[in-house]
């Protein structure tokens, strides 16, 4: 049954009605070639192939599943890729599918018609699902929907993927499968996750085998790209955020200059003097406001580096170090998502300014309140996602060494007044 190898199914009822279907398997070439034909008393029917109900590919108790989405229905039709979990009632369409079928976070199985235009439908089937090895039957398990997919065929037939959605390879293959490989939903974030899937697989490739220090090294080349957008970005809210708690005292004798007065005369009034204020100490007080307009222009860019790392199959079953066998797998241990809230939690000590009012010294506490809700989340992400995000804490504790020290340069040399 390996490359080059036909595979014929007949089946015939005795009374006139039989049925063939045909595997072809290519040498070299991951498509399988489909063809079926139904004949009753001499009649041919319409056929067509279908795949389900489910796509499970867990491997034991604890094994390698998927952490995002599972059994999950999609199909390209004329380049626009649907997907669709939770079917509540069958969809079925005909046109130009270019391919249709289920998936999972790493796997696929598809069907890709070779007619110009073909007709599919997905819908879904109750199905309890198999005790793992490692698992116990309690006999209490559930029926769970499981998404089931058939596409018409005619006399040129189909073909079949089936396996790993590696993108590389499955664009190479042809009619849009690397579509499949779901990167964002919005067009910038999937062309920057692409990008950065690309320099991870060439440093894996090229620089070293193993794909945890290659986040590493892609972390830091993303950062040294950044670098002066992050630093540009940093000073001004750091500077502005100091000398903005330097007339602190100053802005909280004019608000009690004008405590009692609730009209909007005197509220007026009050604005114009700390306004007046700023301008004579030289402070615009949407510094902080303009310091983060670069930060958001670097959004796409990190959001397209999270969706990569969710999708790199690459990831799955990938070595890093020690206790970490597996970079799509949660850390057992806890030990990376422990490290990465103790730098996130010191990256913003060292962001933070020393302040006097009473509300900001609240907002402050509630920000360090963060680092614990994203070390609790991180505990059940896979280790790839959480070791990108503990090395650009890392990295970023490092820059803000450097942007308080700037900082400070700057406020010194600054006039006194």
């Amino acid at each position: 049954q390996g490359p080059g190898t036909r595979i014929r199914f007949r089946w015939a009822d005795g009374r006139g009605l039989e049925s063939v279907k045909t595997l072809e398997f290519r040498d070299d070439d991951p498509l399988v070639g489909v063809k079926a034909e139904v004949i009753d008393r001499g009649r041919s029917l319409p056929v067509g192939i279908a795949w389900g109900p489910g796509f499970e590919t867990r491997q034991g108790a604890g094994g390698l599943g998927s952490y995002y989405y599972a059994n999950q229905a999609l199909w390209d039709m004329g380049g626009e890729v649907t997907r669709d979990r939770k079917l509540k009632e069958a969809i079925g369409g005909a046109g130009n599918l270019n391919w249709a079928g289920i998936e999972d976070q790493y796997f696929t199985a598809l069907i890709i018609p070779l007619d110009e235009r073909s007709e599919f439908k997905v819908w879904t089937v109750d199905v309890v699902p198999g005790v793992l090895e490692g698992e116990e039957d309690d006999g209490e398990t559930e029926a769970e929907p499981r998404p089931m997919v058939a596409v018409s065929l005619s006399e040129q037939g189909a073909l079949l993927f089936v396996g790993a959605k590696q993108y590389r390879e499955m664009r190479l293959l042809g009619y849009d499968l690397q579509n499949a490989v779901w990167f964002s939903s919005v067009a910038l974030f999937a062309w920057m996750a692409r990008i950065l899937y690309a320099a991870l697989i060439w440093i894996y490739t090229n620089i070293i085998s193993n794909y945890g220090v290659a986040i590493i090294l892609t972390t830091m080349a993303l950062r040294i790209v950044l670098f002066p957008l992050n630093q540009f970005s940093m000073v001004r809210i750091k500077k502005t955020q100091t000398e903005m708690q330097k007339v602190q005292p100053k802005i909280a004798a004019i608000k009690n200059k004008y405590r009692k007065k609730k009209d909007a005369e005197s509220r007026a009034q009050m604005n114009q003097e700390v306004m007046a204020l700023y301008k004579k100490e030289g402070i615009n007080p949407m510094g902080g406001m303009t310091g983060c307009l670069p930060m958001l222009a670097q959004f796409p860019i990190l959001i397209g580096f999270y969706n990569m790392l969710t999708v790199a199959i690459e990831l799955r079953g990938a070595p890093f170090v020690g206790w970490i066998q597996d970079l799509s797998q949660r850390d057992p241990y806890w030990v990376l998502p422990i490290l990465m809230g103790v730098t996130m939690f010191y990256q913003q000590r060292l962001a933070q300014s020393k302040v006097t009012d009473p509300v900001q010294k609240q907002q402050q506490k509630i920000m360090m309140f963060m680092p614990f809700f994203f070390t609790y989340l991180c505990v059940q992400m896979p280790s790839g996602m959480v070791l990108y995000w503990f090395a650009n804490n890392l990295l970023g504790i490092g820059q803000q060494v450097l942007v308080n020290r700037h900082t400070d340069k700057i406020l010194a040399a600054a006039p006194k007044a």
